[in-house]
């Protein structure tokens, strides 16, 4: 008799493993939902930027109001294009760890009917009677009372762990068919980032035809140059406002985010940070001399020559503290390093981090963009700040 209840504890235990909650999915809908926002965001921008511009005549006075429109355009698609790329990763994660959910949940259920087989088997064996039979033999009354405890547990269990199975497995169904529906979107905003990508192509055919019309302008090119210092001080104040920020958590004793990411010291790594792209420096760090303008401009970082797409590494473990579009610079990404060291990407295209990410060195952030130069090749600017102090990049890459 003894036996035939070791054998009840044993399948009791067996269903009690398999109704332990599958560990539940990461949740990424909170992030797919940012970046939908931000997403909606661009392309409100880019709507209202096509707006604008088919407004402007094509005339010599707003040729370089044009111009900026149209590189402002091209960034935010770029950006629309790279939201599109981060929302496809993050599906597909939510994909793949749906199905593992589902193969595991189809496994357990699996299992479930062999063991409910063996039930089965001892059931038709040893049938109602030899239960009671079980109960009845006991030496004592309390044995008697646990052993029919285990037999209506094991019976309720029975029940209610297939119902637990099918409920769960019903439910990752419904996800995965929801997934489903999620990478039928994903499909047309790949459409759409194609219809965009049609779009920039026009764009940068229009930005040619004025480019060439601002080559024979040297006051045009002038005037372009002096904006570019202008947004030049609008990085420099906002590379001002995070030091500002920083030196004041620091007087409060605030370290709850030194806490949370632990900074190196960027310092020990100058000469030796990876470069950002592979390619030629072809516009240094300090004074230099324009050769459209002929005059002369104080550079605070460096730009490199690489072709339009060329994937955008970062050069040291970080956090991603601005995303920003600025004249002159295209879309800038500035990540900070710590203990007031930050590195500036420009002119980038597409854009696959996020504010507040933590990238490790060689994390790809994003896209080289097209033509930004006045001579029309693809360049990525590169810039290294400490507080009010620039640094010449050169010297710090390996």
């Amino acid at each position: 008799m003894a036996s035939r209840f070791n054998i009840y504890s044993k399948i009791f235990i067996c269903l009690f493993l398999y109704i332990i909650p599958l560990q539940s999915q990461t949740d990424y809908d909170s992030e797919l939902k940012r970046n939908r926002s931000r997403l909606n965001s661009i392309k409100s921008e880019i709507d209202r930027l096509k707006k604008e511009i088919s407004k402007i005549q094509i005339e010599e006075s707003n040729v370089v109001i044009q111009l900026k429109m149209i590189n402002e355009e091209m960034a935010l698609i770029g950006q629309a294009k790279g939201l599109l790329v981060r929302e496809q990763k993050i599906l597909q994660k939510k994909i793949d760890q749906t199905n593992a959910e589902l193969r595991e949940t189809q496994k357990r259920y699996d299992d479930l009917k062999k063991l409910y087989g063996k039930r089965a088997v001892y059931a038709y064996k040893y049938s109602r009677v030899k239960n009671l039979e079980l109960i009845l033999t006991s030496e004592s009354f309390s044995q008697a009372f646990i052993r029919y405890k285990y037999l209506r547990l094991i019976a309720e269990n029975d029940q209610r762990t297939i119902e637990t199975i099918h409920r769960k497995k019903q439910a990752i169904e419904e996800i995965k068919a929801e997934l489903d529906k999620n990478l039928k979107r994903m499909e047309e905003n790949i459409r759409e980032k194609q219809r965009e990508e049609s779009n920039y192509l026009v764009r940068l055919s229009q930005r040619e035809v004025i480019l060439k019309k601002l080559k024979w302008s040297e006051s045009q090119q002038r005037r372009l140059l002096s904006d570019k210092e202008a947004e030049r001080e609008k990085l420099d104040n906002i590379i001002y406002a995070l030091e500002r920020s920083r030196r004041v958590r620091e007087g409060k004793g605030d370290h709850a985010e030194t806490a949370e990411f632990d900074f190196d010291d960027f310092r020990k790594a100058k000469g030796r940070l990876p470069w950002p792209v592979q390619g030629k420096v072809v516009t240094h760090y300090g004074k230099t001399r324009d050769p459209f303008s002929k005059t002369y401009i104080n550079n605070t970082d460096i730009e490199i020559s690489s072709s339009a797409g060329t994937k955008v590494q970062s050069v040291f473990k970080g956090l991603v503290r601005v995303i920003t579009y600025l004249p002159g610079y295209g879309n800038t990404l500035i990540i900070d390093h710590g203990q007031g060291f930050y590195t500036v990407y420009s002119h980038l295209d597409e854009i696959y981090v996020e504010k507040d990410e933590i990238v490790g060195t060689g994390h790809i952030i994003g896209t080289v963009r097209d033509a930004v130069s006045l001579s029309g090749d693809s360049r990525l600017g590169f810039g290294i700040y400490s507080g009010n102090e620039t640094f010449n990049p050169e010297s710090w890459l390996k």
